[in-house]
């Protein structure tokens, strides 16, 4: 079993429904797109630091998210803000989220805002 450790700092948005004319014309969609590219890069960043390549293909996965945020939380769905993060991941991280088998996640109350994202062969 091996794992990876992956902190991204700052808000994210999290993910909402689009259509492919409304992600181009949805103010949310567009958010959604903005920090979906700059988690991105936060990862790929720690992935070319760390020297890691990208998780091989078709290997079963585990993934626990802990999420702080300042001030009140549950104004945003859990499943969307994971989403978000997973979405992110893909393609830098791991290939295909379709072999992620387990997922946890938890919001806590943190003075900013930061997810650790942690993975783990299975």
């Amino acid at each position: 079993m091996s794992m990876s450790t992956f902190i991204i700092r700052g808000k994210i948005k999290p993910y909402v429904r689009m259509t492919q004319r409304s992600k181009w014309t949805s103010p949310q969609a567009r958010e959604y797109l903005a920090s979906k590219a700059a988690v991105g890069m936060q990862l790929r960043h720690q992935m070319n630091q760390s020297g890691a390549g990208m998780l091989p293909g078709q290997t079963p996965l585990s993934v626990h998210i802990t999420i702080w945020e300042a001030g009140g939380f549950h104004n945003k769905d859990l499943d969307n803000q994971v989403k978000a993060i997973v979405d992110a991941a893909q393609g830098i991280v791991f290939p295909d989220d379709r072999w992620i088998d387990q997922i946890t996640a938890e919001r806590k109350r943190g003075e900013g805002y930061a997810t650790e994202m942690r993975i783990d062969t299975l």
